[in-house]
């Protein structure tokens, strides 16, 4: 009886046993073209550059952090670097069914013992831990390809240099703390913020960039003389970072954490002027937490999800340099015409159909990046920038130039590549200050730009110093 009972419980947990994921070099798949029928490309080469291929280069690069950081709880230490392209073959759930590798550089490669137990932990983790994609990303069986760097112990080139600290070790042997200026330890395997750090009262800039950190204190903050802090590719989010009431911290980079929100007590840091928040995933921007940060006057919201932005943007009215790129944008509100310092834009890669006409209020505006979105026309209003030098439209829905071209007189740099222009912007001629203009990729030109008929408005312009790429 006993022994029917054992053979039912070991029964039991085969049934709820882990897959078990193949794992072979690329060589030796046979039928490779029939398995990436049933496992489409996650992006597919339409899709290169686009949002969605950025959240799979993050979610992959994540993954892989994740691995090493598995590596290392796990005492594996190989003797030297190597690089391997990996080719993951994924469930709808995130799951690995497959992974086909090859070593990027043939003759660097571990040993054969070494191979034996990376391999083993790979498959111990591809086992346990799935790739956290969302419904909204996938719903079917997908692959997926990216490298993979395992690091030796000689890997990481210890930065050196006057008033410079580059490793723990070098910190807790100088007899100098007084004279160091700046802390990198950017690629140490860091799990939390050295306590040595602090002894280093006169230090200027830190960067505890690529850890493993999922928490900030705010005693960092209180360092007396800091002005930098680079706390990219880490695992922190917004309620696990504290800040200290501080002067004297003018630049923090949080791009590529867990963050959902901007973190509250980044008002703390009250004479900052640039935050970078990109590659997060904010989806909606609270205004609150950085409005009365009167400096603040570069804004990095690159890839962090928005589909609209808060009609107190206009709050942010000292902000000089706002980066949008890579959101899914498809309007701007008219709010924004009261960022009144704002000198450049950047809100390419979007899906913002107009642009509103209170930008035309934006009268230290110098620099537009608008191209990859649905574009079709220019509002009227926007002859009030008298300012603007750089203008990049390419890659949109015009049929026909905007009338308010003609009165860029500042204007040195002109995109209109990749549109549907079917008639030479005549107007162009009479911008004296034309450096450079972009007319690439439309059907006005048909095959050969000087056999058309513009080619005598080529010549003009290029006659008045305008180099026409076309």
């Amino acid at each position: 009886m006993k022994k029917v009972i054992l053979l039912a419980f070991f029964g039991l947990l085969a049934l709820h046993a882990w897959p078990q994921v193949v794992i072979a070099p690329m060589n030796s798949v046979v039928d490779v073209k029939a398995l990436n029928r049933s496992y489409p490309m996650a992006v597919s080469e339409s899709e290169r550059a686009t949002v969605r291929d950025l959240t799979f280069q993050k979610l992959i690069s994540d993954y892989w952090l994740d691995f090493r950081r598995f590596l290392k709880k796990n005492n594996f230490r190989p003797d030297s670097s190597f690089l391997l392209s990996t080719e993951l073959y994924v469930r709808a759930d995130g799951f690995a069914d497959r992974l086909h590798y090859q070593y990027t550089i043939a003759n660097v490669r571990p040993s054969l013992k070494t191979e034996q137990t990376l391999l083993a932990l790979l498959s111990t983790y591809l086992t346990k831990h799935p790739l956290p994609v969302t419904s909204s990303l996938v719903w079917t069986t997908f692959r997926i390809g990216s490298q993979l760097s395992i690091m030796g112990p000689s890997a990481r080139k210890t930065p050196k240099g006057p008033g410079v600290i580059g490793d723990l070790a070098s910190a807790a042997q100088t007899t100098r703390p007084d004279t160091v200026k700046k802390i990198l330890f950017a690629n140490l395997e860091l799990e939390q913020v050295p306590p040595i750090i602090y002894r280093f009262v006169n230090v200027e800039e830190i960067s505890l960039g690529s850890n493993y950190l999922t928490s900030l204190p705010a005693q960092l903050t209180a360092l007396p003389r800091l002005t930098r802090l680079d706390l990219m590719s880490n695992r922190l989010r917004e309620d696990s970072v504290f800040f200290t009431r501080n002067t004297v911290v003018k630049a923090i980079n949080l791009q590529k954490n867990n963050l959902t929100q901007i973190p509250a007590s980044i008002q703390e840091n009250r004479r900052l002027e640039s935050l970078w928040l990109g590659n997060n995933d904010l989806k909606e921007l609270n205004i609150r937490a950085i409005s009365r940060l009167r400096r603040l006057n570069d804004l990095n919201l690159y890839n962090v999800g928005l589909t609209q932005l808060p009609k107190t943007i206009g709050r942010l009215k000292h902000v000089k340099v706002l980066d949008l790129y890579y959101n899914n944008l498809t309007t701007l509100p008219g709010q924004i015409g009261r960022m009144k310092r704002l000198e450049q834009l950047a809100i390419a890669h979007n899906k913002v159909r107009d642009l509103p006409a209170s930008l035309g209020k934006l009268r230290r505006l110098t620099v537009l990046f608008a191209h990859h979105n649905r574009i079709s026309q220019l509002p009227d209003k926007l002859q009030r920038l008298r300012t603007l030098h750089v203008l990049d439209l390419g890659y949109n829905s015009i049929s026909v130039a905007p009338p308010v071209l003609k009165s860029f007189s500042t204007l040195e740099e002109l995109a209109l590549n990749n549109n549907e222009l079917r008639e030479f912007p005549s107007m162009l001629t009479s911008l004296k200050s034309l450096k450079k203009v972009y007319l690439s990729s439309n059907p006005l030109f048909g095959r050969e730009a000087m056999d058309s008929p513009y080619a005598p408005q080529i010549k003009a312009l290029e006659a008045n110093n305008t180099q026409v790429l076309y």
